[in-house]
């Protein structure tokens, strides 16, 4: 970080002092330093104002810093509630959610994000269909105690149309048709796995392609049909995760169960998948509470009978205006209707007595807005009355409150009519004009700041004309606890209420609003990541970054490329290990995810190639003098020997030092003496040098292919 100049380190008396001692070099007839003398006022002022400007110019507002923190592609980290998964079962039959629902932890709400369709429907069983499962009349309970191989658990399968693989859900009763409903998946990634996380907006090659069908009536035909994947967030059971299914048609029964089935049509995976868990009815739960939130609406989001759906919770439930848009603006009306569905978790909105305003607009445009509150906790969406005043201030309760969580609009008379704007929040007014409609929330002294005219523009003259239009608190550190205690929900539809509600998971990720000095501290951390893949430990991180994948080993060959001229162009060569299992080749998707990773970071005059390793296979044999107490059947020999080779193979391309071997293989304990030591490579690339060091190429990695020693008892040679 460049340390910043300090303008301000002398007072305004030693500025005056080192400017009256100059006088005496610039000038030998001034002789008069009394105070009273009028040369002496201006450098007294002219010290002041040096002093004053100093002053300004030496302090950084928290706006000016967050705009050098920008520059860096660095934004403050706002304060963001938690998150977690809850369960909801034993539900008589299918329901909607509504978005934004209240799930209640204490005196914490979290709320789901999307609307959701909870089934009706339990799991009754799972059966799976592969050649290493023993039958295919068994059916598996899950409890979260047992691991279950999805597809079988062999790695070296080959991609065979005639093999099947694939596992049914069996249920007591049809999912719902044409509605969006929630599978998770709890997968099994083993201890030492790690696997980099894939984020929404990552390019991300399966590895796997799978079928998801349901037995029933499509179409009048009967039988197997292929269900809609909405979303899958496990990426073909890579990860735990929710899967987003809809049957678009009727599921019918097979000896009195429906079924769900999904089967491998496509399979480069790296481990197998795993799961020690399958639920119904799973959603994603964020540590929010909403006191008022606003939808927007386009012209084709309206109903040919001239209405319009609301799915969230709060306009369901809480009280409701619709403006209309307008120069930009929004004018209020009050002509539309409101009809609550609590059943269908709805609310519908008849937009056909202001038709002839919304009629003219074009199909994208945004033609209303429907402001929704909660009014037991907020009354009115009123912030307070307009002066057209400097720097307006109103008291309002910033607790657990951040500037994306509060959205204000102030109306302006045009041509007659009030129109509503929505204003911005601002860290501060350094960049705003005196057009710029802004605002600040003052944490603090717990208010909310407008602006002087100069620098951002103050609210017009109005009663009542600064309504808030979004409001939601969140906890943010505080949110973060332990799985089982998001127990009940705020609702007034009955099988909502009347169900069982499990919190799956821990709620994590909860955090307070990160500090200047904490974002300035990863603006200098930010050198020490690497951006541009240049130098060899750049590619290594940045290939070891790739989202999806796991890696065991990764090197970096420069100016290496077989059947390249690397004198021509910037070669590099990424000889990657993705699994510690002997002679298999690198999936085409490692490959692909690899490259579409590290394009995003190289330079664009070099040319990378992805290789897989070179397997080096190993003949050890000799003659070793053992003591008596040594038995060959325990192996213990072959397993040291085992062990040094994993310690070499931590990295592609090692020689193998036949003295290193030898020398590890003489200092075992129960070894007295080793006669003779002889080790043959198999594969190709393998070398031996005049020490009979093993060396290979630069990706190859060995692995024991036979150890036969001959073992001699220390009594065989020098009796007892």
């Amino acid at each position: 970080m460049i340390e910043t100049q300090n303008l301000n380190n002398e007072s305004v008396e030693e500025i005056l002092e080192e400017s009256l001692n100059n006088v005496v070099y610039l000038s030998d007839q001034w002789t008069d330093f009394q105070e009273a003398d009028p040369g002496i006022t201006l450098i007294e002022l002219f010290a002041w104002l040096n002093h004053a400007q100093h002053q300004y110019l030496n302090v950084f507002s928290p706006g000016v810093q967050d705009n050098f923190l920008k520059l860096l592609d660095i934004n403050i980290w706002r304060r963001r509630g938690s998150e977690t998964y809850i369960e909801v079962s034993e539900v008589s039959k299918d329901v909607s959610i509504p978005i934004r629902t209240p799930w209640i932890s204490g005196d914490m709400v979290f709320e789901n994000l999307n609307h959701q369709t909870v089934a009706g429907a339990k799991i009754l069983s799972v059966e799976f269909e592969n050649p290493e499962s023993p039958s295919e009349e068994e059916y598996y309970k899950f409890d979260g105690t047992q691991n279950f191989y999805l597809f079988g658990k062999d790695t070296k399968r080959k991609n065979d149309s005639n093999v099947i693989r694939s596992f049914t859900i069996n249920f007591d009763r049809p999912l719902p048709k044409d509605s969006i409903f929630n599978i998770y998946f709890s997968v099994y990634s083993g201890k030492n796995i790690k696997r980099n996380p894939v984020r929404s907006s990552d390019k991300f090659e399966p590895m796997a392609k799978v079928k998801w069908e349901y037995y029933g009536k499509k179409c009048g035909k009967i039988g197997w049909h292929e269900a809609k994947v909405n979303r899958d967030n496990t990426y073909n059971f890579l990860f735990s995760g929710i899967v987003k299914l809809i049957c678009q048609g009727e599921m019918t029964p097979i000896d009195e169960v429906y079924k769900l089935r999904v089967t491998l049509v496509y399979d480069e995976y790296d481990y197998p998948p795993r799961v020690n868990n399958i639920l119904m009815n799973v959603m994603k739960a964020v540590q929010n509470d909403t006191w008022c939130d606003n939808v927007i609406i386009t012209k084709e989001q309206i109903d040919a009978d001239r209405t319009v759906q609301i799915f969230t919770n709060i306009a369901i439930y809480g009280r409701s205006e619709v403006y209309l848009k307008k120069r930009g603006g929004w004018v209020r009306t009050n002509i539309p209707t409101f009809k609550s569905m609590i059943t269908d978790g709805r609310l519908i909105v008849d937009l056909s007595g202001v038709w002839d305003e919304i009629k003219t607009l074009k199909s994208a445009d945004e033609a209303v807005m429907v402001v929704s509150y909660n009014k037991d906790k907020l009354s009115e969406p009123v912030l307070g009355s307009g002066t057209a005043m400097s720097e307006q201030i109103f008291k309002f309760d910033t607790k657990n409150l951040q500037d994306s969580d509060l959205e204000i609009m102030v109306s302006e008379a045009v041509d007659g009519e009030e129109i509503f704007y929505k204003w911005k929040p601002v860290r501060d007014f350094s960049s705003s004009n005196k057009y710029s409609r802004h605002y600040m929330i003052d944490d603090e002294e717990e208010q909310i700041i407008f602006g002087d005219h100069e620098h951002g523009a103050a609210p017009r003259i109005g009663k009542d004309n600064i309504r808030i239009c979004r409001l939601r608190r969140t906890r943010g550190k505080e949110s973060n606890c332990k799985e089982g205690l998001i127990k009940s929900v705020i609702t007034q539809n009955k099988t909502i209420k009347n169900s069982r509600i499990n919190q799956i998971l821990p709620a994590t990720g909860g955090a307070d609003e990160e500090t200047t000095e904490h974002a300035m501290g990863r603006a200098a951390e930010l050198f020490n990541n690497p951006e541009r893949a240049i130098t060899l430990k750049d590619y290594e991180s940045i290939v070891k970054r790739t989202p999806g994948l796991t890696f065991t080993n990764v090197k970096i060959l420069p100016n290496y490329m077989p059947g390249e001229d690397v004198s021509k162009q910037n070669c590099v060569t990424v000889a990657v290990r993705w699994n510690r299992k002997i002679g298999l080749t690198l999936p085409k998707s490692f490959e692909k995810n690899i490259m579409n990773h590290i394009n995003k970071y190289r330079l664009i005059n070099t040319k990378i190639k992805i290789v897989s390793p070179v397997y080096i296979g190993l003949v050890i044999s000799g003659d070793v003098v053992v003591d008596s107490s040594y038995r060959e059947s325990e192996g213990r020999i072959e397993e040291e020997i085992k062990n040094f080779v994993d310690k070499i193979n931590r990295d592609l391309g090692k020689t193998l030092h036949y003295g290193d071997m030898f020398g590890m293989i003489d200092r075992l304990k129960y070894v007295l003496r080793l006669e003779t030591l002889r080790i043959l490579p198999l594969g190709d690339g393998a070398t031996k040098n005049v020490s009979d060091d093993i060396v290979i190429p630069p990706n190859g990695v060995y692995y024991i292919d036979k150890i036969n020693f001959n073992y001699i008892k220390g009594t065989d040679i020098f009796g007892r």
